[in-house]
């Protein structure tokens, strides 16, 4: 920060919110539907304040012991808006035999005066964007899908193929777009203490190749009360 003459890409960010949900299920069977769609979405709004942290303002930079780093906060709203919403669809659609296809569509926008990383939104990995670490990447706005064929061995278990492809940006700091692709297989089996999901996947962002060095495995484990 001595050379930059800038503000860390985190911050010290206090809010307050007032939120909504919806949740909409019409499949046959909640745990692992083998038809009917299932919307979610979520939204919140409010207001935040940055608090200005001790240690940048009293920095002190020896070759310039004239210059004031509490300035830095001149270029940030300490006192702002934010708005905040996640929505996911999916359908899924039961075929011959033990056949399923599951399609859904996830998305993220985040809004406010000035964004930091630590509000962002983390994707990737188990739970959305597979191929990828878990949440490293840090979007203000997403929208990802998914496309996944599952044969059906059990109630509460099934192989499946998938691949998930989207696009996230970040209007934060520093700014930037990209595209995402990743492809895999897997398998959901039942045990008495709960399902455990097991995914090897592959990614690529539209800055990098498909290299299978760095392919992924995932591991996911969802107990039933």
């Amino acid at each position: 920060m001595l050379q930059t003459r800038r503000l860390p890409d985190i911050a010290d960010v206090s809010s307050s919110n007032l939120g909504l949900d919806y949740e909409w299920n019409q499949t046959d069977y909640r745990n692992n539907p083998r038809k009917g769609w299932v919307v979610q979405l979520t939204g919140t709004a409010g207001t935040k304040k940055i608090r200005k942290n001790n240690e940048i303002v009293e920095l002190k930079d020896p070759s310039d012991p004239a210059f004031d780093f509490e300035r830095l906060y001149d270029t940030v709203k300490l006192s702002s808006y934010q708005f905040r919403v996640k929505a996911n669809v999916s359908r899924y659609i039961r075929l011959k035999g033990q056949s399923v296809i599951r399609t859904s569509l996830n998305g993220g926008w985040f809004q406010s005066g000035s964004i930091f990383r630590n509000e962002l939104f983390q994707i990737g990995g188990f739970k959305l964007l597979r191929g990828f670490d878990e949440e490293s990447q840090y979007l203000s706005e997403y929208l990802v899908a998914t496309l996944e064929y599952r044969y059906l061995i059990g109630l509460n278990s099934f192989f499946y193929v998938f691949t998930d492809g989207g696009w996230g940006g970040s209007r934060g700091e520093n700014r930037q777009q990209h595209r995402y692709f990743s492809t895999g297989l897997g398998l959901a089996f039942e045990t008495k203490a709960g399902v455990f999901n097991l995914a090897w996947a592959v990614g690529k962002r539209d800055d990098t190749r498909i290299n299978l060095q760095q392919s992924k495995v995932h591991v996911g484990f969802i107990s039933y009360f």
